[in-house]
């Protein structure tokens, strides 16, 4: 096992990463990763995210500061079945969709809400990390995605990757499936991904071509 590969499976197995907030919200991410993503939204001009996966609403507050620091009117749309556990209910930057993020109703319904002179797109997934659910949600939403937005899928390190052996196929084996099905869709960002050592999304940073 890879260095990067021992310290993420402590911060995992330790619950390191149940216990953190962004601005007193929770928010279940490895630091590095979103240090990644506040990168990739300014060096790629990114006016809008979608995030599949409310939860608490820390990301969605995290990805609305960092559209607010490059000064641009672009906004977050965050999608959970559930709105039980959010935190947040209302912010000027942050539309709130309740639905399943892998249907292609609710697909559709992102998307209407972008403005189509829109610059480009950070999609997240980080919802339901089964691989039939994600194969569904990268389905569902990705044809909507243009040359130049970006996609992450979020937790492709459970199921051995390299945490949570026993957890069965996940979203490393849904990207898997995709790329398989959907060749010249999806682009590998492998220097991304590896930047920083470790990370939660391995095989889960990839360009729209």
């Amino acid at each position: 096992m890879e260095i990067w590969d021992k310290y993420y499976t402590w911060f995992y197995d330790t619950n390191v990463w149940k216990n953190m907030q962004y601005h007193g919200i929770r928010t279940l991410k490895l630091p590095s990763d979103m240090w990644n993503y506040q990168e990739i939204i300014f060096d790629r001009g990114i006016t809008h995210v979608v995030e599949t996966g409310t939860r608490h609403g820390g990301s969605a507050l995290f990805f609305a500061d960092t559209l607010a620091a490059r000064t641009q009117g672009g906004f977050v749309i965050t999608v959970d079945i559930d709105a039980a556990s959010n935190m947040i209910r209302k912010h000027e930057r942050i539309k709130f969709l309740i639905g399943d993020s892998s249907s292609p109703k609710t697909a559709a319904k992102i998307f209407s809400l972008l403005p189509e002179e829109r610059g480009p797109v950070f999609l997240i997934l980080d919802s339901d990390h089964a691989r039939d659910h994600v194969l569904r949600e990268l389905e569902s939403l990705v044809p909507y995605l243009r040359s130049g937005d970006y996609l992450v899928v979020e937790d492709s390190s459970v199921n051995g990757h390299p945490v949570r052996h026993n957890f069965g196929p996940g979203p490393w084996e849904a990207i898997d499936e995709f790329t398989k099905r959907y060749p010249g869709t999806l682009r590998r960002d492998s220097g991304r991904e590896r930047k920083f050592g470790a990370t939660s999304c391995p095989n889960g940073y990839h360009e729209k071509i």
